[in-house]
């Protein structure tokens, strides 16, 4: 499978681009060995101290397997992985917890160790296979939308367990709430190894201003392991003062292998099943650290990463770690920049890595024996620190008062109550904020009365002035986004407000165009049955539009529609909106645009002094039923028509043959008039919608008319003008109103 899953090697490597990579390599393999004594010195303490050799190995042999896995495999060359360090800090964590649990059953300090070997074993089981089936089912894009207060509360609860970590490893007490656990801290037996970690840790942001940072950690872990080695077997003539500083010896590593230990141990299952929690955070914390440092190393490299395939190879990885003795690892970003600042080049390096790694471990070393225990607390406290202003400084999250505050929150939670407190106070915390703050944007995109923008009917004069002047009576709320129970309270709100300012033209229909609405929950439906209980009382009546199936079945299952009630429902804003009008007309009982002749109409927009009489013999009169075509798109615009009565629809075709009304025109009016000054075809289809008669005035009727009635069409010219100019100044108002 490994086969399938690397890339080809280069066939013709250099001599030199191999020797740059084995340095790199074996630079990489002394950080990560002093990694792995710190990290196992910080999971193996207290009454479970004895375990630091199996967990050095196993560490060490989690950083071969997965570094030669994911050096062959990986995206981002050159890369190495190994034991992450919020990982790590998780499971101690998980290590304490086990052990905890069988020490209150009166467990030996052996059984302690392999029980918690074997959770160890689990979870990196578990979090292979997650790994794998989130790159298999290609999820890996899905965990970019974890909300970053949570992951900075993750990272910064590992920084935290860290720094407590590096000085639980010195002192060899357990840290807690209680103000005693950190007495040995400023004890005459403790406080010079915290002290020397303590200067350790400084050292190491000193070195940084004038060492390449990839060379710093290496560099101050060599000075500090020669100085106190020389100071305490040079100076220190006590046995017993000079081994106080060091680990307790445990001889030669040895392999840990689970699968034998679960077959002739004695493994307490119903342990591990109390300690799924801790399992479980250190496979959503490996995940979320894997996720980091692959964003944060194509940043670096600058180039994209294959999520899913990353994913895959990790959890492969692990997967093969936890059956040989390893420690749950993942591609790791400071490891990956220190092989490329240390002249790395081709995926060789990360082998090389490995192979180092894996020389120390079968070859067998004492190496607890010859580093301090300030080193390690010092290099454990040093990668909590800069983990924790990672997560609560650097990071967006300390941007925001209120990210920070819930990060900090979870880390406390995290610390003092465990992994799955803080999980669930992140994820409520998380979700609170983001209802919040979504309701504080709003759903109302665009507000607009009928006074700056219409239907798309064209009414006779008289009925356009009545609109005109009950404009302000028809309210169109333009929706989007998803209305939920933060954001449907504030539109009932604004629109009841509206409706309680509104005096000198008491508010009567509210339009709500849904169409750019993806969904609402049940909150905002109820909240919207108080909008709808709070219109009845003051009379005004909702219009819907724009609604899909479930949101329509929604408000129809709330009692929204009805023959006893007014509100309704429509396709599209310009029906919603033309029903407003054409109720408004009947509430009125406009009756000049019936009982007005065509002929007065058309004497009165002449200017008065034109007659019918003179203009009527160069017109030919039509009568047209229903769906007769008055103009076909694409044909000349040879003639101008007055509309006498009935109505006509403007439509177009569209690519696939169907029609698509633009505008509706009823009443008085001119139709066709662009066309025919412009001398171009005409653009749209013209149809009767129902008996409909109309003047149709031609081109060569009207050149005749010129010629022999100049007066009338001087007149008829003057109409035409202020006709259009009436339209366009409509029209912008409407373009005003909608930017």
């Amino acid at each position: 499978m490994l086969a399938n899953l690397a890339q080809r090697r280069p066939r013709n490597i250099e001599a030199a681009t191999l020797g740059r990579d084995a340095l790199a390599g074996a630079i990489s393999a002394v950080v990560n060995i002093a990694y792995c004594i710190s990290f196992s010195a910080l999971i193996f303490q207290g009454a479970i101290a004895s375990g630091f050799p199996l967990g050095l190995a196993a560490l060490i042999m989690g950083t071969v397997v997965t570094g030669f896995v994911i050096a062959l495999t990986t995206t981002l060359v050159p890369a190495d992985a190994g034991p992450d360090t919020p990982a790590v800090a998780v499971m101690s964590v998980l290590a304490s917890t086990v052990a905890a649990a069988l020490a209150a059953k009166g467990a030996s300090p052996e059984t302690m160790v392999v029980n918690v070997l074997v959770a160890i074993s689990v979870s990196t089981f578990l979090t292979g296979i997650m790994l794998f089936g989130i790159g298999a089912l290609k999820l890996g894009q899905w965990l970019r939308f974890v909300p970053y207060p949570v992951i900075g509360g993750f990272l910064a609860a590992s920084g935290w367990l860290l720094i407590t970590g590096g000085v639980e490893v010195i002192t060899g007490t357990n840290l807690t709430l209680s103000p005693l656990s950190w007495t040995p801290i400023v004890s005459a037996e403790y406080a010079p190894q915290i002290l020397v970690g303590l200067l350790f840790a400084l050292f190491i942001v000193a070195l940084r201003r004038w060492v390449p940072q990839y060379l710093t950690l290496p560099i101050a872990f060599l000075v500090f392991l020669i100085i106190l080695n020389v100071a305490l077997f040079g100076f220190v003539s006590d046995d017993a003062t000079r081994q106080h500083w060091f680990l307790q010896a445990v001889g030669e590593l040895k392999l840990w292998w689970p699968l034998t230990a679960i077959a002739e141990s004695d493994i307490d299952w119903g342990v591990m099943a109390l300690s799924s929690a801790e399992i479980g955070a250190v496979c959503g914390v490996t995940a979320i650290s894997m996720l980091l440092d692959v964003s944060s190393l194509e940043v670096a490299r600058q180039k994209s990463a294959d999520l899913d395939k990353e994913f895959r190879t990790n959890g492969l990885a692990n997967v093969l770690a936890a059956l040989l003795g390893g420690v749950a690892g993942n591609l790791s970003l400071n490891n990956s920049l220190l092989l490329h600042e240390a002249g790395a080049v081709t995926r060789l390096s990360g082998v090389a890595v490995a192979a180092v790694c894996a020389i120390i471990l079968f070859a067998g070393a004492d190496i607890g024996s010859f580093v301090p225990k300030a080193i390690l607390g010092g290099m454990l406290a040093y990668l909590g620190v800069m983990i924790l202003m990672e997560a609560l400084v650097r990071a967006p999250a300390g941007r925001s008062r209120a990210d920070l505050a819930l990060a900090i929150a979870i880390m406390i939670a995290i610390c003092y109550f465990g992994y799955l407190v803080g999980v669930m106070l992140g994820v409520i915390g998380a979700c609170l904020m983001f209802a919040l703050s979504y309701s504080r944007i709003g759903v109302i995109r665009r507000h607009l009365t009928r006074y700056d923008f219409s239907s798309n009917v064209e009414r006779s004069p008289e009925q356009a002035r009545l609109l005109h002047e009950e404009g302000k009576r028809v309210h169109v709320f333009w929706l989007s986004g998803f209305i939920f129970f933060g954001s449907s309270n504030g539109l009932f709100e604004r629109i009841k407000r509206y409706i309680e300012e509104q005096r000198d033209k008491p508010v009567g229909f509210v339009v709500l165009d849904f169409s750019q609405v993806q969904g609402l929950d049940t909150s905002a439906v109820l909240s919207l049955v108080k909008l709808r209980n709070y219109c009845e009382e003051h009379d005004v009546t909702l219009a819907f539009c724009g609604l899909d199936e479930t949101m329509r079945a929604g408000f129809e299952g709330a009692g929204f529609f009805g023959s006893s009630r007014p509100h309704q429902a429509f396709g599209s804003r310009n029906e919603a909106i033309e029903w407003c009008e054409d109720m408004i007309l009947m509430h009125h009982e406009v009756g000049d645009a019936s009982t007005h002749s065509f002929e007065s109409w058309l004497q009165s927009e002449l200017g008065g002094q034109i007659d019918f009489a003179r203009i009527a013999p160069y017109m030919e009169r039509e009568e047209l039923n229903k769906d007769a075509f008055l103009f076909r798109q694409g044909e000349p615009a040879d003639s101008v028509v007055f509309q006498a009565s009935g109505g006509v629809a403007i439509t177009i075709t569209d690519e696939h043959g169907r029609p698509i009304r633009l505008r509706r025109m009823l009443g008085h009016t001119v139709v066709g008039e662009m066309g025919f000054y412009r001398g171009v075809p005409r653009t749209a289809n013209v149809i009767a919608e129902g008996p409909t008669v109309v003047y149709r005035l031609r081109q060569s009727a009207f050149d005749k008319m010129q010629a022999e009635d100049p007066g009338a069409a001087a007149a008829l010219h003057k109409m035409i003008i202020r006709l259009l100019s009436d339209r366009l100044e409509f029209a912008n108002r409407e373009i005003s109103a909608l930017l």
